[in-house]
This record gives C-alpha cells, structure tokens and sequence, in this order.
C-alpha cells in the first residue's frame, strides 16, 4: 500500500503543483499612480500583473499568452476579465479560514475591479513613461543556480502517441545531503506532462535500466523499487513552482543513493521530439535539526456508485504516538473529486482544519507549505473527508454513462490520499535522533 501511496503524492505533489509562485527576482514592483479617467496597462494594470499574473504569464513558461507587454494583454483582454472575475486565475483552491499558506495567490477584489475597469474601458495602453521596470525572467532556474544539476546521458524520444513512463537513474552520490528544494527543467515541455523524483538507496534502478536497451527503462505507476517515507524528492508539472524549506528542516538523500527521475511523456501533436530532462537539487547549508516525512493518509478500498453525485470516502491515521509539526499538506484526487477537507484531532477532541479544497479541480493541485508549521499533540489523528461525483452531471466524468469507480493509477481510476509533510518534535538528527516511523502507514 505505501508503495502505491507515495507514488499518488509523488503526483499529488507535482500535479499542478501551482503551490507557490516564483520569487520576483530582480525588481521590487513599483505601486500604481491612479490615472486620470481611469486605469491603463501602462499604471496600474502591468503591475497587477507583475504581482499575480507574470510568474507563469511570460515568454518560455507555462502559460498560454505572456502578461509582460501591452499587445498580448490586449489581445487576451475579455478572457484576462472573465478569469479573474471568476476567480479561476490567479489559481487559488484551498478555503480562507483553514490553513495560513505561504505564497498564497488570490487577487484582492481591489485588483479584479481594476482590471475590470480597465477592460470596460476599452484597455487602454496609456503613457509608457509610466511602465515600472520589467521582471527579470531571463534565468531557466527559478530559484537560481542550484548546487547539483543532472540529467540522464543520454536522450529519450518517446511514442508518438499515447502516454509513457520512463525512469532515468542519476549518478549517485558520494556522501550524504539534506535537500532543501529541487527544481525540474523538462528537455521538451510539449511532451512532458509531469516528472518525479525518487531516491533509490540500493542501485535498483541500475539494474532495471541494464535489462532495457532504451535509455532508462519502463515504469508506469510506480519506479519498480521499494519505496519508503523517506523515498521522495518531489516533481514537476505544469505551474508547479518550487520553494526551499526554512533550514531546520530537510530531505535526507543518504550518501551513494541516485535520484531517479520517473518522466511522464505524452505526445499531444504526434511529434515529439528527443527530451533530455535535467533536475536541480538545492543543498541545506548545513545539516538540519529535523528530517521531513510525508504521511500518506489513503483510503484505497472505496468504491464510487455509479450516479451518486455526492460519494463520500473516508481516510485516517488513528493514533500518532509523538508530537508533530506539520509543514506541508498535499490532497489529491482524479476527475471525479468534488472536494476534500483534512483535519487533525487532537487527544481532547479538538479538532483543526489544515486544509480545505471546496471546489477540487484535477488540472489545479499543489503541495502546500504552512505559513508556520503546525502543532500536532501527541495522541492526535489525522482524518481525510473526501467528496466526489460520479453522476452524469459531472462534465468531468470519463465515463458514459457513468460505471463503478475504484482505486487505481489510471486518470480514469480515482484516488482518496492526502499527504503530510511533518517533523518529530523529541527528533534531532544533528545528535542521531531519529524516531520510529511505522505508525505512519498505519492507515484506516
């Protein structure tokens, strides 16, 4: 079961991964000057752009159209309005009121109403004397250059059509690191959907990749080794932005274990192109206070009725022996999820909601770092409530007429997991104190 977990966060983790935006890097935005008879790209506009928008809303990066320059904004004006009406971008899922985010990105009604304004208005470009100094979005590594940089030798040309997973292994290490962030860098963004990053510990994936004669080897659902809570690094997707935990706490990547990077590839044109995809690693300056887990919470028993618009699954870990802080929380569920609510219950019967997607949408998930950790009292629980739809009703629903939906690594299968990232309160590794962990997937 842990297994197949920690392949589903790997996902949960990466798969939209749209947790936090990329750190401005070169200028501080400059506050608007009202404009007289109302607000122009030039003033007021590109700003709100350069806060909310342009992280992804530039040349080279995910988003459809760049916000840096007047004629793309122009040209994208009404679809820039409805979606910031809706309040469908900036992308935004978990409910105010549960979970203090760092990063977080909903726009104030502030800035909706003048980019409203703006586009009733005609969109005007203005004067550009009044244009602030532009975003620097020259560097391809978000986080600046990290402190290990690799990539499988050779490249890799996958299918022409439909979906691949092939798994690269990396050269190994030669002592031990504590990780701080990683960032992915896909050789060809057309044909990459998303990317993981595994740690294997015995050379396993050596092996695996000698008995294929392709670069690196196969590997849907999982990398073909036994994983563990200490087995993940992360991934990539589509506006996924990476971040860099505070330096007490860290990934271990043991000394002589190999990254191994599980590529998914699918080829929507029929052309894709030979892809090199290369991984940076950033290394804690020195070693942390306390090492990271990931509790999976998962329910993989449940069965979805068809035509029952409202299917309510259940997950927990019972009992957590010591006390915890949480850092980190990541839901996911496939097509078929409505919402999902997680919440730890503490020995007194309190309870505290870590995060709550309302209004869950598979195309927008994200790890989710705490604004500041949170306490978990020893003897806590840890609930996952999860809701979905699997009515006709759905527009999501892959499936017509609706059919009996389980577990399953499949888009089309659906999954009830969230993820925890915590540290173990007694736990100092800077003095060799380390704490079990087999409760952690001890899951009902």
């Amino acid at each position: 079961m842990l297994r197949r977990s920690l392949v589903a966060f790997s996902i949960a983790a990466s798969v939209g991964l749209t947790l936090i935006a990329a750190k401005q890097r070169a200028v501080r935005i400059a506050p608007p000057v009202a404009t007289p008879g109302g607000p122009t790209f030039s003033n007021e506009v590109v700003r709100i752009f350069q806060e909310h928008c342009q992280s992804c809303h530039h040349p080279g990066d995910i988003a459809p159209f760049s916000l840096t320059n007047y004629a793309d904004a122009a040209r994208n004006a009404d679809a820039i309005k409805y979606m910031v009406e809706s309040k469908k971008m900036p992308p935004w899922k978990p409910e105010s009121g549960c979970g203090e985010f760092q990063d977080a990105r909903p726009m104030p009604q502030s800035a909706i109403d003048v980019i409203s304004r703006w586009v009733d208005s005609g969109y005007p470009e203005g004067e550009r004397s009044k244009l602030p100094p532009a975003l620097d979005f020259t560097s391809s590594w978000i986080l600046g250059e990290p402190d290990l940089s690799q990539s499988y030798p050779q490249s890799y040309t996958p299918p022409a059509s439909g979906d691949m997973y092939r798994c690269f292994p990396l050269e190994p290490t030669t002592s031990e690191k504590w990780v701080s962030g990683i960032d992915v860098r896909p050789g060809d963004r057309s044909t990459v959907h998303h990317v993981i990053a595994f740690i294997d510990t015995k050379g396993e994936s050596v092996r695996l990749d000698e008995q294929d004669p392709a670069p690196g080897y196969t590997c849907f659902g999982d990398p073909g080794f036994d994983l563990t809570v200490d087995s993940n690094l992360g991934g990539w997707a589509p506006g996924y932005r990476p971040f860099l935990l505070p330096e007490q706490v860290g990934f271990q990547l043991p000394a002589n274990s190999r990254i191994v990077l599980q590529v998914h590839y699918n080829s929507h044109n029929g052309q894709p192109k030979p892809d090199k995809t290369e991984i940076g690693v950033y290394f804690a300056d020195k070693k942390p206070q306390k090492k990271l887990y990931m509790i999976p919470i998962v329910n993989q028993t449940f069965t979805l009725a068809p035509g029952d618009a409202n299917s309510k699954v259940r997950a927990s870990i019972p009992f957590i022996p010591y006390a915890l802080h949480a850092w980190i929380v990541a839901p996911h569920m496939h097509l078929l999820g409505k919402s999902m609510k997680v919440e730890t219950t503490g020995p007194n019967g309190q309870t505290q909601c870590l995060i709550n997607i309302p209004d869950w949408d598979f195309n927008w998930q994200a790890m989710y770092r705490f604004k500041n950790p949170v306490a978990i009292p020893a003897s806590s629980s840890l609930t996952v409530n999860a809701v979905y739809d699997n009515s006709a009703a759905n527009p999501r629903n892959p499936n017509s007429p609706p059919k009996p939906v389980y577990w399953g690594e499949a888009t089309t299968d659906e999954m009830c997991l969230a993820f925890v990232g915590v540290t173990i309160d007694r736990d100092d590794v800077s003095f060799g104190k380390i704490s079990d962990t087999s409760w952690m997937t001890n899951v009902k």
